[in-house]
């Protein structure tokens, strides 16, 4: 019995740090950010969704320019990566479509008016009469803390490549829009879900998006929100 407890207990330790997912490859590659000069693929979770620079690679994908693919890949979580590693591993589990397409890929990451380096972190809270929940993410430090009083609070370093993944995605978002949109759903309005709200300071300014119910930001902020959420799930 305490076998069978113990195998199950594994089993499901592995799967929370795993999830399966669908996800979209530009038939291009395309200049990005880094601490040097570098190409990145382009990708997106959705047929409507913006391009996003893709920092890493994917475990046993042979990219080849000129086609665009859309993948299903498993994401695992890694608790303690290297100072240059990101803590989100891709690797391959199916190629679901290739197709020889010429054209130059739309909605390519556009620049914000902020520079990338100017950013200092991001934080995400969300907070109801009995929970209280807060992720913040800067260069330097991943942190989330349970505690209303930000006494307690549990961290680990961030990755360079999670910190340009972040940054990647900041640039696809028009920052001086974020405090009006909408929200798909209003359960936080009757205790249905917690009141969630992101935060982008900068040097000189800092952006606060219109309040959302945990779980369910708008579509505009969406990827931002589920990156920050999925990092803070590496932090014991």
């Amino acid at each position: 019995m305490y076998k069978f407890v113990l195998i199950l207990s594994l089993v499901f330790l592995f799967s929370s740090c795993q999830e399966t997912k669908r996800i979209y490859i530009a038939n291009h590659l395309t200049n990005c950010e880094g601490v040097v000069p570098q190409k990145c693929m382009l990708y997106k979770e959705n047929p409507t969704d913006q391009w996003s620079y893709f920092y890493d690679t994917i475990e046993g994908f042979n990219y080849e320019e000129g086609y665009a693919y859309q993948l299903e890949v498993v994401i695992t979580q890694t608790e303690n990566p290297l100072a240059d590693e990101s803590s989100l591993q891709y690797s391959l589990l199916k190629i679901i479509s290739k197709e020889k397409d010429n054209s130059i890929a739309q909605n390519i990451p556009a620049k914000s008016q902020e520079s990338q380096s100017d950013i200092i972190s991001i934080e995400y809270q969300a907070v109801s009469r009995g929970t209280f929940f807060q992720v913040s993410v800067s260069e330097k430090f991943i942190q989330k803390t349970i505690d209303r009083n930000l006494k307690t609070i549990d961290s680990r370093k961030c990755s360079k490549k999670d910190w340009e993944t972040i940054q990647s995605l900041i640039q696809n978002i028009d920052l001086n829009t974020i405090n009006a949109l909408k929200a798909p759903t209003d359960k936080r309005l009757f205790d249905g879900a917690a009141h969630a709200q992101l935060k982008i300071s900068y040097k000189t300014k800092i952006f606060t998006s219109n309040g959302f119910d945990h779980g369910n930001p708008p579509e505009e902020i969406k990827q931002l929100v589920n990156t920050i959420l999925s990092l803070s799930e590496s932090i014991e």
